[in-house]
C-alpha cells in the first residue's frame, strides 16, 4: 500500500472516530440534559404550590381587612397578610419564569450560569418567604382566628404580644446574622452547607448533571 493511501485511510479513520465521538457526546448530553430538566419538576411544582399558598393568603387577608376596618389591629394584620400573599406569588412567578427560560440547547457553561442565577434567586425567595415567619405568624394567626371564629387575637393576648414581637425580631436578626457570619471567608464549608439546605435537591442534582456533562466533554 502506498504511503498516500495509508495516510488517506488514517485520515478517514480519524474522521469517523471524531464523528463517532461527537455522536456519542451528543447522545450522552441529550440524555443527561433531559434528566436535568425532569429533575427540576419538583422545584416547578413547589413554586406552583407557593402560588396557591399566596392566593390563600390574599383571600384570608382581604376577607379580614375588608370586614374589620373598625379594628385597627385586624385591619393592619389583614393588609400584611394580603401583601405577603402578593409577594409570595410574585417571587414564585419570577422563579417559574427563570425555570422556563433555561436554554438546554445552549453550551453547558451557559446553562450552568443560568442555573446559578436561578439558584441565587431561589435562595432569596426562600429567605424572604420563610424568614418572615418569625414575625408574620402574628398577623397570620390574628387573621385566621378573626376569620374562623371572629376573635380579636390581639385583645386576648394583651401585653404578651409585645414579647411575641420581641422574640420574633430577635429570631429574625439572629438567623440573618448567622447566615451573614457563615458567608464570610474561612467558613466556606458551613456556607455551602446552608446554601445547599436552602437550595433543595432539585437544583443540586441538575448542577451535578451539568458538571458530569462538562467533564465528559473535556475528556
Amino acid at each position: 500500500m502506498e504511503f498516500d493511501d495509508m495516510k488517506s485511510a488514517w485520515q478517514t479513520l480519524d474522521r469517523r472516530l471524531e464523528q463517532q465521538h461527537v455522536l456519542n457526546l451528543q447522545l450522552f448530553r441529550d440524555a443527561r440534559v433531559d434528566k436535568a430538566r425532569s429533575g427540576l419538576r419538583p422545584l416547578f411544582w413547589g413554586q406552583i404550590a407557593q402560588i396557591f399558598f399566596g392566593v390563600l393568603m390574599i383571600v384570608l387577608g382581604v376577607s379580614v381587612w375588608s370586614s374589620h376596618r373598625e379594628i385597627p389591629n385586624l385591619l393592619i394584620s389583614g393588609i400584611i397578610v394580603h401583601v405577603y400573599g402578593v409577594v409570595a406569588i410574585m417571587l414564585a412567578g419570577i422563579t417559574l419564569g427563570m425555570i422556563g427560560r433555561l436554554d438546554y440547547s445552549a453550551p453547558v457553561l451557559v446553562i450552568q450560569r443560568q442555573l446559578a442565577q436561578l439558584r441565587t434567586f431561589y435562595i432569596r425567595n426562600g429567605m424572604i418567604v420563610g424568614l418572615s415567619w418569625w414575625l408574620f405568624w402574628i398577623p397570620f394567626v390574628a387573621c385566621f382566628f378573626a376569620w374562623l371564629v371572629g376573635v380579636d387575637f390581639f385583645a386576648n393576648m394583651g401585653a404578651s404580644i409585645v414579647w411575641c414581637v420581641a422574640v420574633g425580631i430577635v429570631g429574625l436578626f439572629a438567623t440573618w446574622g448567622f447566615h451573614r457570619w457563615a458567608q464570610r471567608s474561612g467558613r466556606t464549608g458551613l456556607a455551602n452547607a446552608m446554601n445547599n439546605a436552602m437550595t433543595g435537591s432539585s437544583l443540586r442534582k441538575a448542577q451535578s448533571i451539568l458538571d458530569e456533562i462538562k467533564r465528559f466533554e473535556q475528556e
